[in-house]
């Protein structure tokens, strides 16, 4: 009974991990995305970072990144770009992963050389929930 109890907390660390570098990569591709075009630039400091971290999941991450980066097209596209930051953000729980999304995300909006109105409001709004 107690193995099985930590199995299952060993599990869930992983989990709750796992999601939260899922949704920081989420936001991530969001902000290469929230000006309306995705710069190679932008993309490529994203996808730097995310082959730098152990990803735990039965979907490719390169396929994650592919997929995540049309879900976060069509956010923008239908002006639901606070939504998706807040729904991320209740997934990061940890401090340090909360401020390390910061200095990612303004990484990915100084990459391209141009900072655009919309990616100063959606790290407005990230800067609100941190």
């Amino acid at each position: 009974m107690k193995f099985e109890q930590l199995l299952n907390n060993f599990d869930m660390g992983i989990c709750v991990e796992q999601l939260q570098k899922e949704s920081l990569l989420d936001l991530a591709l969001l902000f290469v995305t929230v000006d309306g075009s995705i710069a190679d630039e932008e993309l490529n400091v994203v996808e730097a970072w995310a082959h730098k971290i152990e990803w735990n999941s039965a979907i490719e991450l390169d396929n994650y990144i592919v997929d995540m980066t049309r879900k976060c097209v069509l956010a923008v596209q239908s002006g639901e770009i606070d939504s998706f930051i807040q729904h991320r953000m209740t997934h990061i729980i940890d401090q340090p992963m909360r401020v390390f999304v910061l200095e990612l995300l303004k990484q990915v909006i100084e990459a391209d050389g141009i900072t655009d109105e919309n990616e100063l409001k959606a790290l407005k709004i990230v800067e609100s929930i941190v």
